[in-house]
């Protein structure tokens, strides 16, 4: 909740929140925000025309000072106030709403709720509604297609499939996914009975990050064969190295 006079700060440190989530997942570049205000019949709004002014004034000067992509459009503010949608276009190029910031009237009105200002006098206080991903079934969906199922690391289910040549090699492959997961990795073993290019086909089915390949000789250097989802190879990784390439991966939230 804010004062009338922290509606403008407020809206500024969500959309930073707003920026930096979607910057981080790759989804900025392509978005516009709907400035929603009144429409012409007021009679469909709850508060004063100049609680509406303040709050109007205020979203548009956060919007302008954060250099949004902003449209005004008239005639969709919700009932209670005026509010700030994001909308962002997923692979198939459609849009939909994800991100909102909402200034609301009426629950404080509702639930008579006030503060003591720095005059000591009673004040009613604004709502401010914020959903940083929007609908979570919505946003899921969105960023499924976004990525075509190949998350970055840091976002996958299964960041790493172990798979072995034959079970000689089972032993060495435990020890290597328990280690994984002794990092907070997410691990997972294909130790079954098939061929060993079927189980790299299907980790690859999977969209894992990183397919590792454990046979005799893995076993005997103590190293990793590391196949990486864009098809690239590497024999003789020690695990200490490989590990530090995921722990960086992660940290930098990297996106490939």
């Amino acid at each position: 909740m804010a004062c009338f006079k922290q509606i403008k700060q407020e809206v500024k440190t969500i959309v930073n929140i707003i920026h930096e989530f979607y910057h981080t997942i790759g989804l900025d570049k392509d978005y516009w925000v709907s400035l929603s205000v009144r429409g012409d019949d007021k009679t469909k709004y709850l508060g004063t025309d100049q609680v509406w002014n303040i709050a109007e004034t205020s979203l548009e000067e956060a919007a302008k000072e954060n250099k949004l992509p902003y449209k005004k459009i008239r005639g969709e503010a919700a009932f209670y106030g005026p509010k700030l949608d994001f909308l962002f276009k997923d692979a198939l190029r459609r849009e939909w709403q994800l991100a909102t910031i909402q200034c609301d009237f009426n629950l404080p009105e509702r639930f008579n709720l006030s503060f003591m200002n720095e005059k000591s006098e009673k004040e009613r206080p604004v709502v401010i509604h914020r959903a940083i991903s929007g609908s979570l079934e919505r946003f899921l969906s969105i960023i499924i297609e976004h990525y075509a199922g190949k998350f970055p690391l840091w976002l996958s289910p299964t960041q790493v499939i172990i798979v072995t040549v034959t079970d000689r090699n089972i032993s060495f492959a435990q020890e290597i996914m328990q280690e994984l997961q002794k990092n907070n990795l997410r691990v997972k073993l294909n130790a079954d009975s098939e061929t060993i290019g079927k189980k790299i086909r299907d980790a690859q089915l999977e969209r894992a990050n990183y397919i590792v390949t454990i046979g005799d000789k893995e076993c005997k250097k103590k190293t990793l064969a590391v196949r990486t989802r864009e098809g690239e190879v590497k024999f003789d990784v020690p695990l200490k190295d490989f590990l530090k390439t995921l722990k960086e991966e992660i940290e930098k939230k990297t996106i490939k």
